[in-house]
């Protein structure tokens, strides 16, 4: 056995182990890096299919970038600090259920398939550069317009409006704090704050 199928089988099963641990984990700064960690092992595998331009691309985008993204939208909500809501057994059930399904039925379909390998002719990073960056620009900075929007529009809805936004105003020497209340906090006195 050569040292590629060994590495091979090794990235395979830190990638299906750190899926399993996305899925299974209760806390979800384990799962976003047990997320990390399927990343990198794909990254790896393609790495020995011989695919560099899509191992950096997987790495930096993918590893590096929408994890790192992740986490953020994770501290700037609070959401594991909340603590995962528990499903019912039968809902448990039925979503097991589903994915025993997809798996026979993935499986039924890799087993049966006529796979036809053909080598590649060439890959070179420079022609993938040069098409992102010509005829798919607009397509990449949309894509990244929408991460941005996401991630404020995740920060927008997870803050509180209980808590009155405190501003420091400065006039020459001095600071004024002013305290900026919202609509809610106003509702219950007639409208005078």
């Amino acid at each position: 056995m050569s040292v590629s199928v060994v590495l091979f089988y090794v990235y395979a099963l830190v990638a299906i182990a750190g899926a399993v641990w996305l899925v299974i984990a209760r806390d979800l700064v384990h799962a976003v890096m047990s997320l990390f960690a399927t990343l990198i092992a794909l990254a790896a595998l393609f790495l020995l299919l011989g695919s560099q331009s899509l191992a950096a691309m997987q790495l930096f985008i993918y590893g590096g970038a929408i994890t790192v993204l992740v986490l953020f939208v994770l501290m700037f909500t609070g959401a594991n600090r909340e603590g995962g809501a528990r499903s019912s057994r039968a809902v448990q059930l039925t979503a097991l259920a589903i994915c025993l399904g997809f798996f026979v039925l993935l499986a039924v379909a890799f087993v049966t398939a006529r796979w036809q390998l053909t080598p590649v002719r060439g890959e070179s990073v420079n022609a993938v550069a040069l098409l992102l960056f010509s005829r798919l620009a607009i397509p990449f900075e949309i894509a990244g317009l929408a991460l941005t929007v996401a991630l404020i529009g995740s920060i927008v809805l997870a803050r509180e409006d209980d808590v009155p936004v405190e501003i420091a105003m400065r006039t020459d020497l001095s600071a004024e704090t002013v305290t900026v209340t919202s609509p809610s906090d106003t509702a219950g006195t007639g409208g005078q704050a």
